[in-house]
């Protein structure tokens, strides 16, 4: 097992550099007054989301994630009931600037449970009515003195004696304490982490293999992000009908073989091999739909009888069609 999942934080209190923000949540949580919600804000990847998860768990409250999917007719009533078992729940408004002001206003004010968004930018123009309900808690990026010794003690543990001190590990790291743990896995301190992920899918679909595995690891998203990224441009990848499917079946392998084994993601650096001459076309990449593509009128119908969001109904539908084939 990755030292990233293994000593991936279980509760709040393993939570590194974020007690400023953990405390400023807390207290707004016990003071929360209906129609009034909260903002986070920082860095993608700073753990945001990943916080208050862990804060409901531990204050036995139900998440309702909510997406720019979610149409208002469906959550207005899904964020005045409590979920199943009873349980109260926690609202959580995943990507606020996607969202228009006047639904995120109505989700605020209709809201028998506290609302907390997330919002990359707090202070765009579209969310000054709705900031004048909020109040905001920044997450920092955390300094690399307080990864230190938490890698440190995780190096001491696993008996790793790294090549470069633990102190670059934590200082190259760019505040993002997963991202140390993968290089103190690998042993390497020195991985640029400039490439987004639009740059990530041309080298993946352009470059040879050695350049392709380099940028996904230089990579903002986990090689099971990056797959939808890919599935979705494939088509505009790929024109010959034969390259296109010869690229669906290596997607298709990698998705089957990374439940089964770690080194699954050097199989998406087969891409270039593909093609039978080079492609120089500018490709505008796209973002990936919802994972789980389904009808949106049963999830629609789900969510509301189950009293959830069509976001979690989408999430788990292949669960649930397997459930009722096994049946």
């Amino acid at each position: 097992m990755r030292l990233a999942q293994k000593y991936a934080p279980k509760k709040v209190s393993e939570l590194v550099g974020k007690k400023e923000a953990i405390s400023a949540i807390a207290g707004w949580l016990s003071g929360w007054k209906k129609g009034s919600a909260l903002i986070l804000t920082g860095p993608t990847g700073v753990g945001k989301t990943a916080t208050i998860h862990m804060m409901a768990v531990e204050r036995g409250l139900e998440i309702l994630e909510l997406g720019q999917e979610d149409s208002i007719e469906n959550i207005l009533p899904t964020v005045k009931q409590r979920g199943l078992f009873m349980k109260k729940r926690m609202v959580v408004v995943d990507n606020a600037n996607s969202f228009s002001p006047s639904d995120l206003m109505q989700i605020i004010r209709s809201s028998t449970f506290p609302v907390i968004l997330t919002a990359d930018d707090p202070w765009a123009p579209k969310l000054r009515t709705v900031r004048q309900l909020c109040e905001i808690v920044s997450f920092k990026k955390i300094p690399a003195f307080a990864m230190e010794g938490t890698l440190a003690e995780i190096a001491s543990k696993e008996n790793i004696q790294p090549k470069a001190p633990i102190k670059a590990f934590a200082e190259l790291a760019g505040g993002d304490i997963r991202a140390a743990m993968i290089d103190l896995d690998s042993g390497l301190a020195s991985r640029d982490r400039s490439s987004t992920v639009f740059e990530t899918l041309r080298s993946v679909f352009h470059g040879p293999p050695s350049v392709a595995k380099a940028a996904m690891e230089c990579c903002d998203k986990d090689p099971s992000s990056l797959m939808w990224w890919i599935e979705e441009n494939i088509p505009n990848e790929f024109i010959d009908p034969r390259e296109r499917a010869a690229a669906f079946e290596l997607l298709s392998r990698f998705n089957v073989a990374r439940h089964r084994t770690r080194n699954s993601a050097s199989m998406l650096a087969g891409f270039s091999s593909i093609r039978s001459k080079p492609d120089n076309r500018f490709i505008s990449y796209k973002q990936p739909r919802p994972q789980f593509a389904a009808d949106n009128s049963l999830c629609r119908e789900l969510a509301i009888a189950t009293h959830s969001s069509t976001r979690k109904i989408r999430s788990e539908l292949s669960f649930m069609k397997n459930f009722v084939q096994a049946d």
